[in-house]
């Protein structure tokens, strides 16, 4: 079995359409995230994608769809020229997993990912699942019998597409989905991310798995690409950043979160990798 097939089994994804709804003229969809991955597909008509980062606006037509792997505010509105007779159809769903491990591969995908409508002269973007999103949108245009399990069923498929539109486009790095599946890696992963707070070294990470010092650290950074105490800090300044920019809270306890014994040392590793300083970006 191959990596990737062999990675979902382990995470068992499910998927849930859980919003359809029906715009006509000028509308706003604020899109309430649900802490999950999810996604929405435009099954008929238009509509604009606009994001709170001040990102550009993205332009979704019938069949394109879009996936969240992370909180990012945004919400879909009528295109300028839309008017009454202008009927756009969304499909709103989130995507689940019964492993915690998922939370290494989402943390690795962009945080927004584009599903468009088959281009043969892209080959990246013609890897997009365009059969897959008709199906999708017949059902929920038909709503006949068991259009709701259907719907489930095929947003599995949905977010396999999109890991392999994000392989192709190189903006996953396989040897990560290696990492997951790796018998004695796996678990060493699992462990960090249900704690990252742990004071955890690399002869505490190697003797959870019953390997030598340097027999794990060579086999963790040939799989992950970064040695095993860069990819904890690496995860605990993930974990300060969403602290700092959702729920507010100090400088002080981001740097504990992340690691560090002084607010100074936190908040110049943090400018260092994040572009600006912990407050600047708490005060945004």
């Amino acid at each position: 079995m191959d990596e990737l097939s062999e990675l979902m089994r382990h995470l068992r994804l499910q998927a849930r359409v859980f919003h359809r709804s029906t715009h006509c003229g000028q509308w706003v969809l604020d899109a309430e995230y649900e802490r999950k991955a999810m996604f929405h597909l435009v099954a008929a008509g238009h509509c604009v994608l606009r994001t709170d980062d001040d990102g550009a606006d993205v332009v979704l037509r019938g069949g394109d769809g879009v996936l969240f792997s992370r909180p990012r505010e945004h919400r879909l509105i009528a295109a300028l020229d839309a008017d009454d007779s202008t009927t756009t159809l969304l499909l709103c769903g989130y995507f689940e997993f019964e492993s915690p491990l998922a939370a290494v591969l989402l943390a690795s995908l962009p945080a927004q990912i584009l599903l468009r409508q088959s281009s043969p002269s892209d080959p990246v973007v013609a890897a997009t699942p365009t059969a897959l999103l008709q199906l999708i949108i017949a059902e929920a245009q038909t709503n006949g019998p068991g259009a709701a399990a259907l719907m489930d069923k095929l947003s599995d498929a949905l977010f396999m597409y999109a890991l392999r539109q994000c392989l192709a486009a190189g903006t996953v790095e396989q040897g990560l989905l290696r990492a997951i599946s790796d018998p004695y890696l796996g678990p060493v992963l699992l462990a960090v991310h249900q704690d990252p707070q742990h004071p955890w070294t690399v002869a505490s990470l190697a003797d959870k798995v019953h390997l030598s010092r340097a027999a794990f650290a060579r086999r963790f950074a040939q799989s992950v690409g970064t040695t095993p105490m860069e990819y904890v800090t690496a995860l605990r300044m993930q974990q300060a950043h969403a602290a700092l920019a959702e729920r507010g809270v100090s400088v002080a306890e981001a740097a504990e979160i992340a690691g560090y014994a002084t607010e100074a040392a936190f908040s110049r590793a943090f400018k260092r990798i994040h572009g600006r300083s912990p407050g600047a970006l708490r005060m945004s």
